[in-house]
């Protein structure tokens, strides 16, 4: 089956239009293609969006100026409001679902503005110095002025060239780039030519490519006899250039349909996310799709930080944008001095636990239309045979079930299906991987207890944010297979919170899973990391026990996000990558969900 290939149309006289060169260079480079009618409702983009494998963003007229907040000029041409809502309703709505896209011309300039770039509103009138002539007078099948393509950028490794003749029909250009794209081709006048984004499948020319893969069609039909051959090999090459822009969005599309598909057909899990901790505020809603807020950093246990922007990264939308089954949510708890609580009863940390706990299990309870609370791989599969996303119940810091075992049956009651033992600092549980005193040299005497319960009831032990005295301790004394809710690999980044090669194995010989965490001080010591950084950790894992004992713990709302992936609806770009590296549809499906489930499954 070919992909999907949408195209936005134009839209004049209150008719949607398109110039067939579009769609004839999509069938060339083997896509199926369909015209997106021109609308703003909503709700029908969507359905539109999930069908696609690929969007093209068409040329077009002027776009007004209050969409990157200036007013307009004298030089301003013709705009049309309707066009400008719809072409950016379409963009967002992609972006949100992962949809690679591929903007041409005035659909560069579209994209780069919703990202939050600017544009010269005329060239002529506002672009200082020597200006070559941008709207051209000659038919679009010639090519008028060169492009200058940047070194190993994604538009040089696509058309196989540094340079490019291109023809050239606009007056509004890219101005000031979009955060998190980069220029990537410029005119001999400096003019943006083309962007591309850092980390998503986004790319954008400001000429009109399609018409050039035309001449490669003629050209073919033109000289089949044997003794032009060479020079048509020649030819090809030359033009070929501007269908590879279309080839590449064709193989991206290839690569999404099929990632999508293998989200469809199997289970799908993020272990870890912190999302609950923002439920001190009243508009947080996992049933909602949560618009960006301001938090004080103080409230969430940060001091000396000020107020900033922020945007809930897992709920229910974003799960279904991203095609993604279930997510762990945890009621996370910080480590305070245990010894007082204790001398409390741990009344402060247990009660807190059991409210965070109770308030996502509320949240569920109101959106039971579309989510539900899983303990189970049955619930899960029955929540998705309803259309539904599922929540599994989790608790990061064993610090909450104070000194009382009969507290861990209380919490496996309301659904809780793992237990992270600490967090940053010993708990009356164990040791810790961070800000360690060495307290128990493991486990306490308690902890062991802990454990025996835990394997007792069928509640997956986490050692994550464990130290490695208390790992061992653990591993040696369970009966069941552990987890690592979100951990990565030592031997990559050498982390106290990563598992070293010797606990990979020793976890892979409990039949227990690492699930590789999204957290950019646990992939890599470089300040940036992205989702070839978790990709590397994944493979090695893979190579050094199998992959059968490695997954995905995001660790969303948590500090959890890397380039590519920040939020849960852009999961699926993990398992693009996974394509990419040759897994096999099988093992794609291990690492989702399939190997965090077989765990769960042998708690019983």
């Amino acid at each position: 089956m070919k992909p999907i290939i949408g195209i936005s149309a134009n839209y004049k006289e209150n008719n949607s239009m398109l110039a067939e060169k579009y769609y004839q260079s999509v069938m060339l480079a083997g896509g199926a293609p369909v015209i997106v009618p021109a609308t703003n409702d909503v709700a029908v983009l969507e359905q539109i969006v999930s069908a696609l494998d690929g969007l093209i963003i068409s040329g077009g007229g002027d776009i007004d100026p209050k969409y990157f907040d200036e007013e307009p000029i004298a030089e301003l041409g013709e705009v049309n409001d309707f066009r400008d809502e719809y072409d950016i309703k379409l963009i967002e709505t992609a972006a949100e679902k992962q949809v690679p896209i591929l903007s041409i011309c005035r659909g560069m300039q579209v994209v780069n503005v919703v990202f939050g770039g600017s544009l010269y509103q005329d060239i002529a009138a506002q672009h200082d110095g020597f200006s070559l002539k941008h709207s051209q007078k000659e038919g679009k099948n010639i090519t008028t002025h060169q492009v200058i393509i940047k070194d190993n950028s994604r538009l040089a490794k696509i058309v196989g060239a540094e340079n490019l003749m291109v023809n050239s029909v606009h007056h509004q250009a890219v101005r000031r780039v979009a955060a998190g794209f980069q220029e990537v081709a410029f005119a001999p006048d400096g003019i943006c030519e083309a962007i591309e984004s850092d980390f998503y499948d986004i790319l954008g020319v400001q000429w009109h490519p399609e018409h050039l893969t035309e001449m490669y069609n003629v050209e073919c039909r033109m000289n089949n006899d044997e003794k032009n051959q060479s020079k048509i090999v020649n030819r090809k090459s030359k033009i070929n250039s501007h269908l590879k822009i279309f080839e590449w969005l064709v193989e991206r599309a290839k690569i999404f349909n099929r990632a999508k598909k293998i989200h469809k057909k199997n289970l799908t899990i993020d272990s870890h996310c912190d999302t609950p901790m923002y439920f001190c505020y009243e508009n947080v809603d996992i049933g909602i799709d949560n618009q960006e807020f301001m938090i004080d950093p103080k409230d969430l246990g940060v001091e000396n930080e000020p107020p900033q922007p922020y945007r809930i990264k897992v709920d229910v939308p974003k799960m279904q944008h991203g095609l993604l089954d279930a997510v762990f949510m945890v009621a996370y708890i910080p480590q305070d001095d245990f010894k007082i609580s204790k001398f409390q009863n741990f009344k402060i940390p247990f009660e807190k636990t059991d409210f965070l706990l109770n308030k996502i299990i509320s949240q569920v309870a109101q959106h039971s239309d579309i989510v539900g609370i899983a303990t189970s791989e049955n619930d899960l599969i029955k929540l998705k045979s309803e259309g539904k996303k599922a929540i599994f119940l989790g608790i990061e810091n064993g610090y909450g079930l104070g000194e009382n075992l009969e507290n861990i049956e209380k919490f496996y009651n309301l659904g809780v299906r793992y237990i992270t033992l600490c967090h940053n600092g010993d708990n009356q549980i164990c040791d810790s991987a961070a800000k360690s005193q060495n307290t128990h040299g493991g486990l306490s005497e308690f902890g062991k207890k802990v454990v025996q319960k835990m394997n007792e009831l069928g509640i997956m032990i986490d050692v994550s944010h464990a130290g490695e005295s208390t790992f061992w301790n653990v591993i040696n004394l369970s009966k069941k297979p552990i987890i690592a809710s979100h951990s990565c690999a030592r031997a990559l980044r050498n982390h106290p919170r990563n598992l070293t090669d010797e606990q990979l194995k020793a976890l892979a010989k409990n039949s227990g899973v690492c699930q590789v965490c999204l957290y950019t001080g646990f992939l890599t010591d470089l300040p940036v990391a992205s989702i070839e950084t978790a990709i590397e950790h994944i493979n090695y894992i893979v190579q050094l026990v199998g992959v059968d004992f490695v997954g995905i713990g995001s660790d969303f709302d948590g500090g959890g996000e890397i380039g590519g992936c920040t939020s849960a609806n852009e999961l699926i770009n993990i398992t693009k990558a996974l394509i990419q590296h040759g897994y096999s549809d099988e093992e794609i499906s291990k690492i989702l969900g399939g190997n965090l489930l077989r765990v769960l499954n042998a708690q019983n």
